[in-house]
């Protein structure tokens, strides 16, 4: 994904988590239900680990790519490495 995409979407995440977190203080501002409160904020900690996960996957090939000195091989190398990364903090 080129940088620009990926800024778009990393922005365009973290203003949804902003309107989340802004929608949490109103729900706790009406003292509704603490259980309702936490649903709300696993989904927020979710999508910012999202974020996270795009940032690292981003950087890591951005790193390689714009080696000079990466071979095809390094490039399929780590791929497979992010790959891989990307399965162990999703679960």
């Amino acid at each position: 994904m080129p940088e620009s995409q990926v800024r778009t979407e990393i922005l365009s995440r973290l203003r949804n988590v902003r309107g989340h977190i802004a929608g949490i203080e109103r729900m706790v501002d009406e003292q509704q239900d603490c259980s309702n409160i936490l649903v709300q904020i696993s989904a927020v900690r979710s999508s910012v680990e999202k974020i996270g996960i795009t940032l690292l996957e981003n950087n890591a090939m951005e790193c390689v790519l714009n080696n000079k000195h990466s071979t095809p091989e390094d490039q399929k190398n780590l791929e497979q490495v992010v790959k891989q990364m990307l399965t162990f903090l999703k679960r």
